[in-house]
């Protein structure tokens, strides 16, 4: 019996407490990672503004040329192109 607890309590021991599991070296690492991930999602986000003129040409080819011809193939009553409609005119086209 003595032995069932002896062995019990080795092993407990062998067992890493809460402070051994966090390696610092990796936390280090994921935060600085994290800061790079950040720095770059704000660089796109100002990418993106420069790619708002080609967004705005792009709405305005669709506006144009594909809203006559999607209701002149499927009507004016159709869900998809009222829902283009609506987009187009949020849109200012």
């Amino acid at each position: 019996m003595k032995l069932a607890i002896s062995a019990a309590l080795a092993a407990m021991t062998a067992t890493p407490t809460a402070a051994q599991v966090f390696d610092m070296g990796t936390l280090t690492g994921t935060l600085s990672q994290d800061a790079v991930t950040q720095s770059e999602e704000r660089r796109a986000g100002r990418q993106r503004d420069t790619d708002r003129s080609a967004m705005a040409l792009r709405t305005r080819d669709n506006c144009r040329r594909k809203l006559p011809r999607f209701r002149k193939s499927y009507g004016s009553d159709h869900p998809d192109v009222i829902q283009l409609a609506a987009l187009c005119r949020r849109a200012g086209y």
